[in-house]
């Protein structure tokens, strides 16, 4: 009789603990899209080089900041080849190189 009372006991606790973390779990999740709904709403450029929860840009990609005279952040997240590409034909007019003053 013990022994089946010890069992029991022993799988109420198992369970308990897996309850526990699922919902520590869910409740870290549900945290983290709550700080990125708030990062997005008051456009807080947030840290640089990714944190918990958020996923690492592609190789290559660099992130660059700006600040437009009206005072808004510009953030630009492509990679190298795609921002420094032409978007005007070689026979379509002048092309003047951009170069960001720091």
């Amino acid at each position: 009789m013990f022994h089946f009372l010890a069992i029991i006991i022993l799988f109420f606790l198992a369970a308990l603990l897996v309850g526990a973390s699922v919902g520590l779990l869910l409740l870290r999740k549900g945290i983290g899209i709550f700080r990125s709904a708030a990062r997005k709403a008051t456009g807080a450029a947030g840290r640089q080089g990714g944190g918990h929860g958020r996923r690492r840009q592609g190789a290559g990609a660099a992130r660059r900041q700006a600040q437009a005279a009206t005072g808004e952040t510009i953030i630009d997240t492509r990679d190298h080849a795609t921002a420094s590409r032409r978007i005007f034909a070689d026979d379509e007019g002048e092309y003047v190189d951009y170069e960001e003053e720091k």
